[in-house]
């Protein structure tokens, strides 16, 4: 019964996490599916992969680009210089990705979300990766 316990603690905190970026910042969240439906339809959005670069040369959705955390709003732009255009920040566990999401949010980008616990669950639910730069 004490793993159980620790499972649905987790999980909770995870959740409460995004639901307080969201309704506290107004950091939309993006799931998993979402976004692998978007990729395999070639309706991708700008996808900024905020982790180290060896994090990212280890495994990233393709097309990713890599803007180590932490990141100034010129470094993002120069990856999505439309602020229009959907972007969705990635990182490992959906906690270095929303803060990058909301300063975009802040400096005028108005279509950017966070990829909801991160490159774990896209993995999870099986997302493709490719590794390297």
């Amino acid at each position: 019964m004490g793993k159980l316990w620790i499972v649905i603690i987790l999980v909770g905190g995870f959740l409460l996490w995004d639901v307080g970026w969201w309704l506290g910042y107004g950091v939309s969240p993006m799931s998993p599916r979402e976004l692998k439906l978007a990729v395999n339809e070639g309706r991708a959005p700008v996808i900024i992969d905020v982790r180290t670069r060896a994090e990212f040369e280890s495994f990233h959705i393709p097309g990713a680009v890599n803007v180590p955390y932490p990141a100034t709003l010129a470094a993002l732009a120069s990856t999505s210089p439309d602020p229009t255009r959907a972007v969705v920040v990635v990182c490992l566990t959906g906690h270095r990705s929303p803060p990058v999401a909301d300063q975009m949010r802040r400096g005028g980008y108005t279509a950017v979300t966070n990829l909801t616990w991160g490159m774990l669950a896209w993995k999870l639910f099986g997302g493709e990766t490719v590794s390297g730069p």
